[in-house]
C-alpha cells in the first residue's frame, strides 16, 4: 500500500497549498456557525419554556438532533469542491495516463485519492467537535447518542467522497464533476421522501421501501437517535465499497484508451 500512501501525501500536500481545503474549512464552519446561533436561540427558548413548565418536549438532545442532521446536509454541498478535482485535473492536465504507466496499481490509485479528501473531510467534522464542549457546558447531553451521531457522520462522509471520487473519475471538467456530485447527493437524500409516497411494485419488489432504503437519510436517523444498527452500518460500508470498485473500473478503462 506504499502507493496509495504516496497518493494521499501527495494529494494532501495539494489541498494545503492552493486556498481550496481553506475556503471550504471556513465556509463549512461559518455556516455551521450560523446554524449553530440558532440552535443556541432554540435552547434558550427551550430553557425559558421549561422555567415555567411548558417545554413540551424539547430536550437539548432533540435540539442536538436537530444541528447534525443539518450538518449532514450542509456536507453534501461541501463534499462536491473536494472531489471534483480527484481525476477531473489529472484527466484535464493529461497526467492521469502518465500516472497509470508508473508502479503503483489502479486500486492503490483510487483508494489514495478517495482516502484524502475523506482525511481532510474527517478534519472538518473534527472541528465541530467544539459544539460538544458547549452543549456539555450548559447542559447534560446524552454523551452516547453524540458519539453515535458522529460515527453516523463519519459512514456517511465516505459514502459522500465515494460518490464524488466516482462522478470525477468520469469526467475531466472540475465544474461538471461538482454540479453532478451535489445532484447525486441531494437526489439520494430525496429518496426518502419520494419513497414514502410510492405504493407501486414489480413482482417481490416494493418500490417505495426500497427508495426509502437507498437514501441515507433513513440510516443516518438512526445514528441521531442512538441506535446503531448492523443494516445501517452495511448499507453505508457497501455503499462506498461498491462506488470505489465502479471507480477503479472507470480509471482502469484508461488505461486502454
Amino acid at each position: 500500500m506504499r502507493g496509495a500512501t504516496a497518493i494521499i501525501k501527495k494529494e494532501l500536500r495539494s489541498y494545503f497549498s492552493s486556498p481550496i481545503a481553506y475556503v471550504v474549512l471556513g465556509v463549512f464552519l461559518f455556516v455551521m456557525g450560523v446554524i449553530f446561533a440558532k440552535f443556541v436561540a432554540l435552547y434558550q427558548q427551550f430553557n425559558t419554556a421549561q422555567q415555567f413548565g411548558q417545554a413540551q418536549g424539547i430536550t437539548l438532545d432533540k435540539l442536538a438532533t436537530y444541528l447534525y442532521q443539518n450538518m449532514a446536509f450542509i456536507l453534501c454541498f461541501v463534499t462536491p469542491f473536494l472531489t471534483m478535482r480527484l481525476f477531473s485535473e489529472e484527466k484535464r492536465q493529461n497526467t492521469l495516463e502518465l500516472l497509470l504507466t508508473t508502479p503503483i496499481k489502479e486500486f492503490e490509485i483510487v483508494l489514495g485519492k478517495f482516502f484524502s479528501a475523506y482525511a481532510l473531510m474527517l478534519i472538518m467534522l473534527s472541528l465541530s467537535a467544539i459544539y460538544v464542549f458547549f452543549m456539555v457546558l450548559w447542559g447534560n447531553p446524552e454523551l452516547k447518542i453524540i458519539g453515535s451521531t458522529y460515527l453516523g457522520l463519519a459512514l456517511a462522509l465516505a459514502c459522500y467522497v465515494s460518490l464524488g471520487a466516482l462522478i470525477s473519475a468520469m469526467t475531466s471538467s472540475q465544474a461538471i464533476a461538482a454540479v453532478w456530485t451535489f445532484i447525486a447527493l441531494l437526489f439520494l437524500w430525496l429518496l426518502q421522501s419520494l419513497g414514502q409516497g410510492v405504493s407501486a411494485s414489480w413482482g417481490p419488489i416494493q418500490w417505495g421501501p426500497t427508495l426509502v432504503y437507498l437514501s441515507p437519510l433513513g440510516h443516518f436517523n438512526s445514528f441521531t437517535e442512538g441506535l446503531v444498527h448492523i443494516k445501517d452500518v452495511v448499507y453505508f460500508l457497501s455503499f462506498t465499497l461498491f462506488t470505489l470498485f465502479l471507480t477503479h473500473r472507470v480509471v482502469e478503462s484508461n488505461r486502454w484508451r
